[in-house]
């Protein structure tokens, strides 16, 4: 199963594809968010506006109920004092309005004012009847009891209208000035909290557009590091198919002479042997292809074994030598390192691949050193090489898989741009840490870094 690096351009595509859905997400959900604050504002001022008016409608009912019990009141006074036809239309009148002004209260409010109507009702049918009496008495001559029947019947009754109209107003118009006091409440909060909604909906809007920026910028990154994966791709093809194409040329061209040709034995000795370095360049090659596909994927293991650092520098140096005249390799090496835990053959490899690299980027020649130095628990190893040198910021993409530096110099250098990047795998296997510096013109220097993880010593032998 293929791993994905932490900086691989798929890992950081999903990570903008999820971040613009989740900014998406978002923005819906502040959208609906404001919206639903916005509904809910709405819909409480209605509702209070609505019942401020109908408790103020209300308060205008009993306001006229208490008018009208008035003026029956009045009309019946009237009536005694001057017991006309007339004056009896007028109280028939008035008892009339008094009846459609309760029967309003009624209709128009709740329970509680359907049992105050109710209440009232009952005592106007008394007055009714009380108010029939009164009507007699004066029909019949005898005023004194008509203004009796008023003074200690028809009062008290009205008395007791009034007071229970009276008590239910009070009641009405305390209801009215609360639902004007949650009204003016409510619209102060929204006054208040509008703008805090707006900016904090703003600032949610802001953050989620910077999400979303962030995120087309990332996709943008991506797609940029693609289309440079892509291009290195391409000219890794194009070094990778040359580097192949010189030994096998080399195989090809040996091996026809060899066939088509009477050759002496020495000479069929050298072809042979020119054949044999060409096949073994092309194992490299492809050994290092399968070695750093492996070690990128996670399916390569060390093989931790007591080795010692300094004898592997040792003799790297030796084999270079032979063939490396024009850069002599000294050697700087702490003797207080001892042997300490590791693969044997990686750390060769690391050790050659750099020493390779010092060589290859040193074409007019010049000293390799390899300096080996303990701090602690762990071990440094630096290549320090006097060739072309490394811009600033090539330091870090040499490491690079199929990462090679263009320039005039190095053009005409034969490479496939994988040692550094195996040496940067292997490292990381052996948890440690590699890293160069350098100076254009002056040479460079690559660091590492492994931590000491000592060998078990044998127990010494009883005597």
């Amino acid at each position: 199963m293929t791993t994905l690096e932490p900086d691989d351009p798929r890992l950081r595509h999903e990570a903008s594809n999820r971040a613009t859905r989740l900014a998406t997400a978002g923005l819906a959900a502040v959208v609906l968010c404001l919206a639903a604050v916005s509904i809910f504002a709405a819909y409480t001022m209605q509702t209070q506006v609505g019942r401020a008016k109908h408790d103020e409608a209300l308060h205008s009912r009993y306001g006229e109920a208490i008018l009208a019990i008035h003026a029956e009141d009045s009309s019946m006074v009237e009536y005694l004092l001057n017991p006309s036809a007339q004056r009896r239309v007028e109280m028939n009148a008035a008892t009339n309005g008094l009846i459609d002004a309760i029967n309003a209260i009624e209709i128009f409010g709740g329970d509680a004012d359907s049992d105050v109507a109710k209440g009232v009702m009952a005592v106007h049918d008394e007055y009714v009847a009380v108010s029939a009496r009164v009507v007699g008495a004066i029909d019949a001559g005898d005023a004194d009891e008509g203004l009796r029947i008023e003074l200690f019947e028809v009062d008290p009754l009205f008395a007791a209208m009034t007071a229970q109209i009276q008590a239910a107003t009070d009641d009405r118009a305390t209801a009215a000035l609360t639902t004007f006091a949650e009204l003016q409440s409510t619209a102060r909060w929204i006054l208040i909290e509008s703008p805090v909604i707006f900016l904090v909906g703003f600032g949610l809007l802001f953050g989620l557009w910077r999400i979303l920026e962030r995120a087309h910028r990332a996709t943008r990154e991506t797609y940029r590091e693609i289309e440079q994966l892509s291009k290195l791709r391409s000219e890794f093809v194009s070094i990778v198919s040359h580097e192949f194409r010189t030994p096998l040329t080399g195989i090809q061209g040996f091996s026809e002479m060899m066939r088509d040709e009477t050759l002496s034995m020495p000479e069929m000795r050298e072809f042979a042997g020119d054949i044999n370095k060409d096949a073994r360049r092309l194992a490299r090659l492809i050994t290092d292809m399968l070695d750093l596909d492996r070690m990128e994927s996670g399916r390569m293991t060390l093989n931790a074994e007591p080795v010692d650092l300094n004898r592997i520098v040792s003799e790297t140096a030796a084999q270079f030598r032979l063939s490396g005249a024009d850069h002599p390799i000294e050697l700087h090496l702490d003797p207080s390192l001892h042997r300490m835990l590791g693969d044997p053959d990686r750390l060769t490899q690391v050790v050659t691949n750099l020493v390779s690299n010092a060589i290859k980027y040193s074409p007019a020649g010049g000293a390799v050193e390899l300096r080996t130095e303990r701090s602690g628990k762990a071990v440094t190893l630096t290549v320090t090489d006097h060739g072309i040198g490394i811009a600033p910021d090539q330091l870090e993409k040499v490491f690079d898989r199929y990462s090679r530096i263009d320039t005039t110099q190095t053009r005409t250098i034969q490479g496939t741009g994988l040692g550094l990047p195996i040496v940067r795998q292997i490292v990381q296997l052996s948890e440690g840490t590699v890293w160069a510096t350098s100076e254009l013109g002056q040479g460079s220097v690559f660091h590492v870094r492994l931590p000491i993880v000592e060998a078990a010593r044998p127990a010494p032998l009883a005597a």
